[in-house]
């Protein structure tokens, strides 16, 4: 049931960060890239803030920052994955947005899913095991992405940005994987998005990227989208689906994003569907679902 519940939540991860997609492209007509990663990540650990506030006063045992980390190895290990989660996700989500300026949501999401291969080869480094069912899900995964594309034809300036995005997200999954079964997701999602804030904050101040408040404004309804729903939401479901999921499975359980994100596409942004890439779909959904069938058990030799 644990797997089943972490399947659901990033499932459903996903199905908001494909629709992401779309809201993104669109804030960029008011706000820089760098910028719109700094608000919607600010917003993000706003949120987060208010909701761990929220909790700890209902149980009634005082806000605190560190919740159940209560030995001082737990609290370091609470503000490292934080800080490590932050780094990756800030650079990731920049390079993304940046990508997104210059190519369709389609290809985006196509491209972003790249880190299914990508996570089980970096997972090798990282001596975790993968099963040949998941290697043989993550390559027909990448079949049915290529599909949705529609194949990716001359590499522009944007598709390379987003394939740089997908190597970073596949490390933001690895190192996830490495800090989420140890930690409060909440609060571990708090910090990654306080560190991303700050990151992108300078970054952008770096870039001299422009401050105007009446396009912040107009931007608002993504930025609250993207900073709340995309963020604070989805990423926090990711974390809490990681405790009870492979890294291999969870990455192929998020590849989802690019089906949702030509969903968006063609509702929001009027990005047509082909045939191709509907099959597509179904090639991703088919990987999906084979990659969450258990192994086959080694048949035991009787001893005589």
């Amino acid at each position: 049931m644990k797997k089943f519940w972490g399947s659901a939540a990033m499932i459903a991860a996903t199905l908001i960060w494909g629709g992401a997609f779309s809201v993104q492209r669109t804030g960029m007509r008011f706000v820089d890239p760098v910028l719109f990663t700094a608000l919607r990540s600010a917003l993000g650990a706003l949120a987060l803030a208010v909701i761990t506030v929220g909790f700890d006063l209902g149980t009634g045992r005082g806000v605190s920052l560190w919740g159940t980390a209560a030995t001082a190895a737990e609290r370091k290990r609470l503000v490292a994955g934080g800080i490590w989660c932050g780094v990756f996700l800030a650079v990731a989500s920049a390079f993304q947005q940046y990508g997104l300026k210059y190519t369709t949501a389609a290809k985006a999401g196509f491209l972003t899913t790249l880190y299914i291969v990508i996570v089980p080869m970096l997972g090798i480094f990282f001596r975790r095991r993968t099963s040949k069912l998941l290697w043989f899900s993550a390559f027909l995964a990448l079949a049915g992405a290529f599909l949705l594309c529609g194949g990716v034809g001359r590499i522009g300036r944007g598709e390379w940005l987003v394939i740089i995005c997908s190597f970073l997200f596949s490390g933001h999954i690895l190192v996830i994987d490495r800090y989420a079964r140890e930690c409060d997701c909440v609060r571990l999602s708090f910090l990654q998005f306080t560190v991303a804030a700050l990151l992108t904050g300078i970054g952008a101040a770096a870039l001299r990227e422009t401050w105007d408040t009446d396009r912040i404004a107009a931007a608002i309804p993504c930025l609250l989208y993207s900073g709340i729903g995309s963020s604070a939401v989805a990423f926090t479901l990711q974390l809490a689906a990681q405790k009870y999921l492979h890294p291999v499975t969870a990455s192929l359980l998020m590849s989802l994003e690019s089906v949702f994100a030509t969903i968006g596409g063609w509702i929001f942004l009027h990005e047509t569907l082909t045939p191709r890439e509907l099959a597509g779909c179904a090639v991703i959904f088919a990987a999906v679902l084979l990659a969450q069938l258990p192994p086959p058990r080694r048949k035991i030799r009787a001893q005589g």
